[in-house]
């Protein structure tokens, strides 16, 4: 494989231990960030519900922390099982405020370098209820990465509308912004029943109490079967804050699919950090207007041996999605979707138990959601692993570098002779240079890399979890993948980490028959936007600077999103400008200028001391 090597064996990864869940259900229920890696402190967190060796041990209603300092390169470098969320409110069966399934993020606004300003942000489900049984709850704090003791956490009770129940997304832009989203799902008759609405929760940090206050929002995204959930949502932001998508799997009102009963990606942007949100995109997997990459993945041949004749044409066969995906935004604020796909069985099914039928793509757009594509990145030879009552898919999740010009693909995937389960998995990884147009190579082949093949854990690394943000080191890239390892699902699961798989930029050499994306770069650099002095007291000047004339308007807001100062500054010729913003008139704190040229957005952090 291209990973990393290690002194022992120049082909094997390294495997670290970290800490432990009562159970499997630690990275249960899809593909959730709870890995996070912080590429400017050069560490990374793997938040999980506690198990043995925590204090006290064993409460699966804790949540526990895995801190690995120095890229968590050693065992050395790793102190695990930090105890950052206890339940307390003792209840019958289970304490109101066990909490289950976490999201994580690193909390480091500005690309700080000093370990004892940033904190683990985490977000979750609880039984904080009282009406019904099950979750409606979310518990949301942070942990100081140097200070254990400095760790804080908010309950918010079950009290609908909307009708709060597990998050899948989550994410803290750079500017330190906290953003959550889950479906709004009505549990009380027991049941499942979705509203037609995704819950938007945005943080922002509380210098006092260190910590996200969340206010929540309801965002449409009505299905074609009202009561049927969502299958998951997702959010992520661009490396500088400004765009987010929220993003579903599911049966759109609206959309078009080849046959009923599919899912397919669902989305919205928004261009002001999570203020406002664009219209709903369905994005066309199959059919005339589908994507030219998922349309030919399959072989001549191989549509052969799926299908009597006459053989469908490629825009006669249906496709899918899987259940779960992950999303990114690459530097000019465009989406990336990585998510498996697959032939359409209807009924909200996916054919799978053929080698190649599912394949891992990353799709997105060059354009702001004009236009979509889908470029393969690997074919599945199995899909579902089932371990008694326990399930998990293939656990697609993409990451970027802090550029956010290379994308990074891993999933799991079990690769032995007439295994038609996902039960013996390894990790499978592929990277995609978006400015070279290239995906990296396998030992010169067209291929993913098998990241776990004969370390200690090949063909037993279950349930993978990827940070979001990969470790750079001039032309290295670092993926930090963690692992969820288990003999009894039932008993106590271990946690294992790899520091040291990695991609160079040689290793990007497979050309993508996709458009380039200097397509969005090009539409992207209308103007660019600076500002001196930077922290300011006073008197801040704003430099523009055009590549055509343009009709421009120069807006400051605060965090929370009200806008503090307006500029029309009407039709302004290409070129150099500068403006005078009289800063003096603010209240000490973080401030975003921005700058709107023909419709598209330019913005910079402005620091107000």
């Amino acid at each position: 494989p291209l990973s990393q090597k290690n002194s022992d064996n120049p082909n094997i990864v390294t495997i670290l231990e970290l800490g432990t869940s009562a159970n499997v259900l630690g990275y249960s229920s899809g593909t959730r960030p709870m890995v996070w890696a912080d590429d400017d402190l050069n560490c990374v967190i793997n938040l999980h519900r506690a198990g043995p060796g925590a204090t006290p041990s064993n409460l699966s209603g804790y949540y526990a922390m895995d801190l690995g300092l120095n890229l968590g390169a050693t065992q050395t470098d790793w102190t695990n099982q930090i105890i950052v969320s206890s339940a307390i409110y003792t209840a019958s069966p289970y304490w109101y405020d066990a909490s289950r399934y976490p999201c994580a993020a690193i909390y480091n606004p500005g690309g700080g370098t000093n370990l004892a300003d940033a904190y683990c942000s985490f977000f979750g489900p609880n039984f904080c209820n009282k009406v019904v049984s099950g979750f409606g709850g979310y518990t949301s704090g942070a942990a100081n990465l140097v200070n254990f003791t400095d760790t804080n956490r908010t309950l918010r009770w079950y009290a609908p509308p909307p009708y709060t129940y597990i998050p899948d997304g989550f994410n803290v832009d750079v500017n330190g912004i906290a953003h959550m989203v889950d479906g709004d799902n009505n549990v009380e008759s027991g049941s499942v029943v979705y509203m037609g609405n995704l819950i938007y929760g945005r943080g922002i940090w509380n210098a006092t109490t260190h910590q996200h206050d969340y206010t929540y929002t309801t965002v449409p995204f009505p299905t074609k079967n009202g009561n049927y959930n969502l299958a998951d949502n997702k959010i992520a932001s661009s490396p500088d804050g400004n765009t987010l998508w929220m993003t579903t799997l599911g049966d759109a009102d609206n959309g078009t699919p080849l046959i009923d009963s599919t899912f397919f990606p669902t989305v919205r942007r928004s261009t002001d950090g999570g203020l406002t949100w664009g219209d709903r995109i369905n994005i066309q997997l199959d059919g005339p207007n589908g994507l030219d990459g998922v349309k030919n993945a399959y072989s001549d041949y191989f549509i052969s041996t799926l299908f009597n004749p006459p053989l469908p044409t490629r825009d006669e066969i249906p496709y899918t999605t899987a259940f779960d995906h992950s999303v990114a935004v690459d530097k000019w604020g465009n989406l990336h979707i990585g998510v498996a796909i697959g032939f359409a069985a209807g009924g909200y099914a996916i054919s799978y138990r053929v080698d190649s039928l599912i394949n891992v793509f990353d799709v997105y757009t060059t354009d702001d959601g004009a236009t979509w594509h889908a470029v393969r990145v690997g074919s599945l030879k199995t899909f579902r692993g089932t371990w008694g009552d326990y399930s998990s898919d293939n656990r697609v999740y993409i990451s970027r570098n802090k550029a956010g010009d290379k994308m990074f693909f891993t999933w799991n995937d079990t690769h032995i002779d007439n295994e038609v389960d996902n039960q013996n998995p390894d990790v499978w990884a592929r990277g995609f240079d978006l400015v070279t147009n290239m995906l990296t190579n396998d030992a010169g082949a067209d291929a993913p890399v098998n990241v776990t093949f004969l370390s200690d854990i090949t063909q037993e690394a279950y349930w993978q979890c990827t940070s979001p943000i990969v470790f750079t080191d001039d032309n290295k890239y670092t993926l930090p993948i963690c692992t969820q390892w288990f003999g009894d699902p039932t008993a106590d699961s271990k946690f294992k980490y790899i520091p040291d798989f990695s991609f160079t930029d040689a290793d990007f050499t497979v050309p993508v028959p996709n458009p380039p994306f200097p397509i969005g770069m090009e539409k992207r650099d209308l103007a660019s936007i600076s500002i001196n002095p930077n922290p300011v007291k006073d008197y801040a000047k704003v430099n523009v600077s055009l590549k055509s004339n343009s009709d421009m308007t120069l807006s400051v807001t605060n965090l929370v999103g009200q806008q503090v100062m307006s500029q029309n500054e009407g039709m302004v010729n290409a070129g150099s400008h500068t403006f005078t913003l009289d800063a003096s008139k603010l209240n000490a704190g973080v401030y975003f200028v921005t700058v709107l040229v023909n419709g598209q957005k330019y913005t910079e952090k402005m620091i107000v001391e």
